[in-house]
């Protein structure tokens, strides 16, 4: 598998760093990971096919993780052509909000392409080999979020999405390969529904990760030593998510 980091940014409008959104290449799929803000335009600096995409996975519907939904729905139906549905999957309360994005906001003439809405809570469905599992974790108490564990292969990656530290996002990430998980503000200004750099290493110790690789940087944390603070729990391969890189799992 393959992951390339599309936004490891946040609801904070920074040049280098985009909105929440991941591109995973698993066999001969291409599946995106929430959809922030700019995410088809990193698409094309990636040189990544918008068209061959055929699955898309939210993990909350909080608009710096889902804000390009319209503009895919747009591109996919005028800007070019679309063989195969596509799939949209997440949690509770996504076939409302695109049945509201798509009558009351873009309100196209015709849809002209078949597109699936999918709710899920703690499930697990497979994509051809892919097999992908999901379980309910805790980020606001507003919001319904589901973290994404994703098996190709003998290898396992975890998607949180934003979390708060809680005993089901360790649940989802045991023995996981790569845990791709938020790091949003220092281990000095804890935010509920947040991780600190030292809980993303708590959680990745307590569920024996192989590499964590920590993203969502809101500019706080950025100027700390995100590193040196997640060592003091995980001792293992730590990544700090840069828009573009590519890692291979």
């Amino acid at each position: 598998m393959k992951l390339i980091i599309l936004g490891s940014g946040t609801a904070v409008p920074l040049l280098e760093r985009n909105c929440a959104g991941y591109l995973l290449e698993a066999g001969n799929r291409k599946i995106l990971l929430d959809t922030g803000a700019g995410t088809i335009r990193r698409l094309l600096e990636v040189k990544a096919d918008l068209f061959e995409i055929d699955n898309i996975f939210y993990t909350h519907l909080h608009n710096d993780h889902i804000n390009d939904l319209g503009a895919i729905i747009w591109s996919n139906n005028y800007g070019g052509i679309r063989k195969r549905a596509l799939n949209i999957y997440g949690p509770y309360g996504l076939k409302k909000y695109c049945r509201a994005l798509i009558k009351k906001l873009l309100k196209p003439t015709k849809l002209h392409f078949d597109f699936i809405i999918e709710e899920l809570k703690n499930s697990e469905i497979k994509i051809g080999n892919i097999k992908i599992k999901t379980q309910q974790i805790k980020h606001s108490p507003a919001t319904k979020s589901i973290a994404y564990r994703i098996e190709h292969g003998n290898k396992s990656l975890v998607y949180t999405g934003d979390t708060e530290y809680c005993s089901e996002t360790i649940k989802i990430s045991r023995n996981a390969d790569v845990v791709l998980t938020e790091c949003s503000f220092p281990d000095s200004k804890k935010v509920e529904g947040h991780l600190t750099p030292s809980l993303a290493g708590k959680i990745a110790k307590q569920a024996n990760v192989k590499r964590l690789v920590l993203t969502h940087f809101y500019p706080d944390v950025l100027k700390t030593g995100i590193k040196k603070e997640a060592c003091k729990e995980f001792k293992g391969d730590i990544v700090l998510a840069k828009d573009k890189m590519v890692l291979n799992i």
